[in-house]
């Protein structure tokens, strides 16, 4: 797996996450600020809900701005090579007790954990250092063995790659 174009494509993701964010602030703002939010009576409430979302929705868009501006300024850290799971380390799990070579790919990541992408028909979950895989992933090296909870059991995996 290339990694620069698993960071084109989550820069990308970001940066649409926040454009999207971005038009929901709008849309949000001109329901909050139209004539037809004026409350008519004392029990009319939905200027004010329409208010509280505006608001919501402009914290989202500072948050998701953050997240893309953080990956598009990470470009040369990103492409370190290392031994020890670190953050920007592009991860393959192998499914030890799999016929069918089940691999699971994680990208440790300083924000927008959650995020998965797709790349070549392999998805990308991206996860940060306080997760409960990141954290279970953080520091380990090449051929260590984890187990991930799956399906209400833990399934163990193999660390074949660190990129």
């Amino acid at each position: 797996m290339n990694k620069h174009d698993v960071y084109k494509a989550v820069t990308a993701a970001l940066l649409s996450r926040y454009e999207t964010a971005k038009w929901a602030a709008k849309q949000a703002h001109e329901a909050a600020t139209n004539e037809e939010s004026v409350a008519e009576n004392k029990y009319d409430t939905f200027g004010l809900e329409a208010s509280y979302l505006a608001h919501g929705q402009s914290q989202r868009v500072l948050e998701c701005e953050k997240d893309w501006l953080l990956f598009d300024k990470a470009k040369p850290i990103i492409f370190t090579e290392e031994n020890v799971i670190g953050l920007w380390c592009i991860v393959t799990l192998s499914e030890l007790e799999s016929s069918n070579n089940v691999k699971k790919y994680f990208l440790i990541s300083p924000c927008a954990g959650g995020l998965n992408i797709e790349i070549s028909e392999k998805t990308i979950y991206l996860v940060t250092t306080s997760t409960p895989v990141g954290k279970m992933l953080f520091g380990k090296m090449l051929g260590d063995e984890v187990e991930l909870p799956q399906n209400g059991k833990q399934t163990a995996y193999e660390i074949t790659t660190i990129a």
